[in-house]
């Protein structure tokens, strides 16, 4: 199965939409950090890291899709890629 190019662009645009609401989500997570070092901060911090790795993980379909779309790529090409890098 083939997919267009421009269907794959369109789903980069929409991960780096999706890249662009968890960082904002980051940054007001930042603003509500525990001003004390207590247990409270274990699930703050653990939070913010979920974030961070789910941030990373968009940037990489982000890229995965703009390639594809610009390389003209069929839909296997950055499935499969995907699976060497998991």
């Amino acid at each position: 199965m083939e997919i267009e190019a421009r269907r794959f662009l369109e789903l980069a645009i929409h991960v780096k939409l999706a890249s662009e609401a968890v960082l904002e989500a980051a940054r007001n997570l930042a603003k509500l950090k525990p001003d004390v070092e207590d247990s409270a901060t274990g699930p703050w911090r653990r939070a913010m890291d979920e974030l961070i790795a789910m941030n990373v993980e968009l940037g990489f379909m982000e890229r995965i899709l703009r390639t594809t779309a610009v390389h003209g790529e069929t839909a296997s090409a950055p499935l499969a890629a995907a699976a060497v890098r998991g």
